[in-house]
């Protein structure tokens, strides 16, 4: 008998390579090892490489949720009262993690307490919007339970428990389990979706999908179809990406925004058309420029959804998916500085040198960087500044990868004034470059030309260190 198959996590989207299944549209059919996957193929998600590819644990053979390798167990951390520099992490999504692991790989010895509102499982957030059409169900999402993790790493978990305040003067996070000291706090809060005005007496059934337990919620609404009338409201990252992955999925979806295109905020206009031609071939309902009034209940219950035209649209599930808003609540209750987000510098720190915070919840020269590739760097700034070293976190858009495999795309949005040139225009894709005088300050790609990303990031790069970004 030979040796398990293995599966292997993307770093970058999240996705999972079974060798047991392959990647058929990719090439590969089942039972394709990891060393035989070819250094040209691309991850079918985010179009990476192999080698950004990690070993879950060995020895599952896909009937569980997988795990990712974290090494050997510790005993759990005895508690912050025994370090007189204990870290504590508010927050649980995977900036949360990120930082936990970064601060426990810099010290073995660190204490480290987690809180969080949930109960702390770990996977991985782009997954929720690429799914469905893959036939994973929510559970399958999950790489490691809370405890599980918070075991691996030697971490204080502690789940389902709402943090209240910051109290900044007898240095404690107050829980309605008490006060936790801290010598050092992060902030990993997250960000929240604003709840979209409407009449209508079914405007409370919306749902809004921002973490697993809310993707679990639409799973069972949706799932209970064999193809849905699933209205989106909302055509930005979200929106656009669950629009592509329940069509896919079989469902019969409608697209609604105010704005005149798909990712009108992120796209240039080529390829935000292209994107929006091959919804359109999926069978995805666009009705851009227009806005929703009202959703009333429907007598086959469904839904009736009002458009501001006067246009009504049958459903069986509505979502609002309008974009995020930064969790500054406790930052704000604390006199931190807040501006869009919680302001903080090149080490993370806010205008408390004390506490720290990254990913959806803080804000960087007046940035906001909601994606994933950020907070990874993010954390582990913070745990090289924990463990005393000068690091610096220099905050860019950097890459994002946008799943929409009928027009895959990825864009690199520029912060400075300039011009898009389109320089390739071919039936595999297009390049799309933003120049800032001579300088490459961004770009944006669709098919076979995200391969360019690595070539483009790197001249965009350049431009910075010279200044110019």
């Amino acid at each position: 008998m030979g040796r398990p198959y293995r599966r292997y996590l993307c770093r970058v989207c999240g996705y999972i390579y079974d060798e047991a299944k392959g990647d058929p549209d990719g090439s590969l059919p089942p039972g394709t090892r990891f060393e035989d996957i070819p250094d040209d193929w691309e991850c079918p998600d985010c179009g990476m490489r192999k080698v950004e590819l990690d070993l879950l644990e060995e020895g599952d053979d896909g009937g569980g949720s997988p795990k990712i390798r974290t090494g050997s167990a510790r005993p759990q951390d005895p508690g912050p009262g025994q370090d007189p520099h204990p870290v504590v992490i508010v927050g649980a999504g995977m900036a949360g993690w990120a930082v936990a692991e970064g601060v426990r790989a810099q010290d073995e010895g660190r204490a480290i307490t987690l809180v969080t509102q949930c109960n702390g499982d770990v996977y991985y957030k782009p997954q929720l919007s690429a799914a469905a059409a893959r036939g994973r169900g929510p559970d399958e999402l999950i790489q490691a339970t809370g405890e599980d993790k918070a075991r691996a790493l030697g971490v204080n978990l502690l789940a389902r428990t709402r943090a209240l305040r910051i109290d900044t003067d007898r240095r404690r996070l107050i829980t309605p389990r008490g006060g936790i000291p801290f010598g050092d706090l992060v902030l990993a809060c997250g960000a929240r979706q604003p709840r979209p005005r409407l009449a209508g007496d079914a405007a409370g059934d919306v749902l809004q999908v921002n973490d697993l337990a809310d993707y679990r919620r639409l799973r069972e609404r949706v799932d209970v179809h064999d193809s849905a009338r699933v209205f989106i409201l909302g055509a930005g990252l979200i929106g656009c990406e669950f629009a592509e992955d329940l069509s896919g999925a079989g469902h019969a979806v409608t697209l609604v925004d105010i704005a005149e295109r798909p990712l009108a905020r992120l796209l240039p206009v080529p390829l935000s058309a292209d994107l929006a031609l091959a919804l359109d071939d999926k069978g995805v309902a666009l009705h851009m420029g227009r806005t929703v009034d009202a959703v009333d209940r429907a007598a086959d219950g469904g839904y009736r959804v009002m458009l501001d035209d006067g246009g009504v649209v049958a459903a069986d599930v509505v979502v609002s998916a309008l974009g995020l808003i930064p969790n500054t609540y406790l930052a704000t209750r604390a006199g931190l500085s807040v501006g869009q987000g919680i302001q903080v510098d090149g080490q993370l720190r806010t205008s408390d040198p004390g506490i720290r915070a990254l990913g959806d919840c803080s804000e960087h020269t007046g940035h906001l960087l909601p994606y994933v590739q950020p907070l990874k760097a993010q954390a582990q700034v913070i745990a090289a500044c924990l463990a005393g070293e000068r690091d610096h976190y220099t905050p860019e858009p950097g890459t994002v990868r946008i799943k929409t495999p009928s027009c895959r795309l990825a864009v690199w949005t520029p912060w400075q004034e300039g011009v898009w040139r389109e320089e390739a225009h071919d039936e595999q894709g297009r390049t799309l470059v933003h120049y800032s005088g001579e300088a490459v300050t961004g770009f944006a790609l669709s098919g076979r030309h995200v391969r360019q990303a690595p070539k483009l990031e790197r001249q965009v790069q350049a431009g910075r260190d010279r200044g110019v970004a």
